[in-house]
């Protein structure tokens, strides 16, 4: 059964975020109690774990399964329920980390235990869609 990846598409804002980190733990440790050296490892600490969360973003289709990994745990979403894909921008907690994303809506709702679609961001929205349509044609995309 062969797997296909999918990155996700990044938006400034992620690396604004681990910019800002790294400036406000260097400043606030300098404010503080100006040892330098302690605000360089915490900085690198804490921008270390949010590149790994950032990185750990994936999406992958095995066999008739759309795989969504967020800290590096894997969620897999039978691809035969899917009903609707549609582009959408959105700021709502998701694992997408651009606002540049793909909503998923599944036939059976017992599938997300949520009224909300599935909204992830992969890097080639349109690759990734046909691939999804070619396990299963009866997937509107708007």
């Amino acid at each position: 059964m062969k797997t296909i990846y999918f990155n996700s598409r990044v938006d400034w804002w992620v690396y604004a975020i681990v910019l800002f980190s790294i400036v406000y733990c260097m400043t606030l440790v300098l404010l503080t109690s100006n040892d330098y050296w302690s605000g360089i490892v915490l900085s690198i600490l804490l921008a270390g774990i949010e590149v790994l969360i950032f990185a750990s973003v994936k999406y992958a289709i095995r066999g008739d399964e759309l795989g969504i990994r967020m800290f590096y745990r894997w969620h897999w979403f039978p691809i035969d329920k899917i009903a609707e894909v549609k582009n959408v921008t959105g700021i709502q907690s998701a694992a997408a980390l651009s606002r540049h994303r793909i909503a998923i809506r599944f036939s059976d709702r017992k599938i997300l235990k949520s009224f909300f679609p599935l909204e992830i961001s992969p890097k080639d929205s349109s690759s990734f869609i046909s691939n999804l349509q070619t396990i299963n044609p009866a997937i509107k995309c708007n």
